[in-house]
């Protein structure tokens, strides 16, 4: 309660304000009450440093994330508003051929984390494929999944690797997902091409609407600060970006965010 209407009172102050008020904290307060907060595990320097570090360093440091912080980034809403902005659930045997044509079935989903998109998307009936750097989320997502029965045609192949260099042939997936994940990555253009190198239809992407910060409580190294630069990052002729405002949810991210429905055909 406390966190939500301290983010409604931010946003209710000019932009401008907002950001003259954390250039004050990043100077006096930031580094340190974020090392008080987190302790060792957690490396608070490193947007100094994640554009040198070596794939196994990286590998290391979001294992350790998810061994110590309980990191969800979407919730039962985000999942219906992506799976609409997928078309919808895929409904077998019922579309023409015309329909079937544009029908997304097969999702590739980017930076899974403990895979509640995932699930959502399977249990939706989407042949879903995951991909994530990390093979402690990889680990608590395929538990997770078997928990909750997913065999069969709804079962989830799970992927351990990078988005800059996803292991699929070209356009081995009708949709693309990447949801609170491309702010994470190493190189923006880089993981942008291989997105749209292996979706044969549409790329759906949420991400943070936020200012750069040195420091703060997250491993984020991509920023957008407006719908254009995130579309803009794409390029695709078609395409919508949509704000949200995640003020008062219950998941781990509360704050605007940005959607983006990219159509590659």
């Amino acid at each position: 309660m406390l966190r939500a209407a301290y983010i409604r009172f931010k946003q209710l102050l000019p932009r401008s304000l907002r950001n003259a008020l954390s250039g004050i904290n990043q100077r006096l307060f930031a580094r340190r009450t974020i090392e008080r907060k987190y302790g060792a595990w957690f490396d608070v320097d490193w947007r100094k440093k994640f554009r040198t570090m070596p794939d196994a360093d990286w590998i290391a440091a979001y294992d350790a994330v998810w061994q110590n912080h309980h990191n969800n980034c979407t919730d039962e809403t985000d999942a219906a508003m992506i799976i609409a902005a997928l078309g919808g659930a895929p409904h077998q045997g019922l579309e023409t051929n015309t329909e079937r044509k544009h029908h997304v079935q097969s999702v590739l989903e980017v930076g899974c984390g403990a895979g509640s998109l995932a699930i959502a998307m399977a249990e939706a009936g989407f042949r879903v494929t995951c991909v994530d750097v990390s093979s402690e989320a990889l680990r608590k997502a395929a538990e997770r999944a078997q928990t909750l029965g997913l065999q069969g045609e709804r079962e989830i192949t799970w992927q351990q690797g990078f988005a800059e260099a996803l292991p699929f042939a070209d356009k081995s997936f009708d949709a693309i997902t990447c949801c609170h994940t491309l702010e994470h990555v190493r190189d923006l253009e880089t993981t942008v091409r291989e997105l749209k190198r292996v979706a044969r239809k549409r790329i759906v992407v949420v991400v943070p609407r936020q200012e750069y910060r040195l420091y703060a409580e997250n491993y984020h190294t991509q920023f957008f600060s407006t719908p254009e630069q995130l579309s803009s990052a794409f390029g695709l002729p078609r395409s919508e970006t949509r704000e949200l405002n995640y003020v008062g949810r219950d998941n781990e991210f509360q704050d605007e965010a940005l959607l983006y429905i990219g159509f590659v055909e």
